[in-house]
């Protein structure tokens, strides 16, 4: 196939999801779209070249991080959404309802939520949803306890 063919076919598939996707019914809400990476919290030495951990940070004492748990509060009503941790981004729906949304991230461990004195997040962010509308937090970074487990509660233990 020559590049053209493959911008049209790719702009025809776009074309007939969207058109999926609208028969569906109305949209009633925004979406929120993120992106996330996992660091080791300050002072934290592994053996990994990269600054960076994965999802199974395999490290002593630590299990895997499931899913990255996306959570919105607008005008008091709260709902969540979570995104396999190992896909590093992802796109709720058209759900979220519309207005001044508060959005808070956080990792769930695989089977239990992670205690919270074991991982750091960014503080809550603020941003207006209109329907039909994405709005983006960008990149989440997330610092988590890998270390000392001994010593002090690490993440997904």
């Amino acid at each position: 196939m020559r590049p053209g063919q493959i911008a049209h076919l790719s702009l025809a598939a776009a074309a007939a999801l969207a058109a999926a996707l609208g028969a569906c019914g109305t949209i009633e809400g925004g979406a929120v779209e993120l992106s996330w990476r996992l660091r080791p919290e300050p002072g934290t030495i592994i053996e990994n070249p990269s600054p960076f951990l994965d999802c199974d940070p395999m490290q002593p004492s630590t299990n895997p991080i499931g899913q990255i748990r996306l959570t919105w509060d607008v005008d008091g009503a709260t709902d969540s959404t979570s995104f396999p941790c190992a896909n590093g981004n992802g796109v709720t729906r058209f759900e979220v309802p519309p207005g001044d949304a508060l959005l808070t991230v956080t990792p769930v461990c695989v089977g239990h939520d992670a205690d919270p004195t074991t991982y750091v997040t960014p503080a809550a962010v603020q941003r207006t949803v209109k329907v039909g509308d994405t709005v983006s937090l960008g990149a989440v970074e997330l610092l988590l306890r890998v270390s000392s487990c001994d010593l002090q509660p690490c993440i997904c233990e």
